[in-house]
């Protein structure tokens, strides 16, 4: 099985049977969900989470709206 979810300067920082955590060039990090559906493991690209540089700012869109906490 392959999951083609890198991109060049990327690389793998933690794996576990729930999520793949990937640096990004830029030195962002994507927390990437996995699951098993049946013998096929899928990447839920709905629920990434980024971890990025910032102010201690969370933010999440919830359809139109997005939702911004501090």
């Amino acid at each position: 099985m392959t999951i083609n979810i890198l991109r060049k300067g990327d690389r793998v920082i933690n794996v576990t049977s729930d999520f793949i955590a990937v640096e990004r060039k830029g030195g962002e990090v994507d927390i990437i969900p996995i699951f098993k559906d049946g013998e096929i493991i899928r990447v839920d690209p709905e629920n990434i989470v980024t971890i990025g540089y910032g102010d201690n700012i969370a933010q999440t869109k919830a359809g139109d709206v997005t939702i911004t906490t501090f």
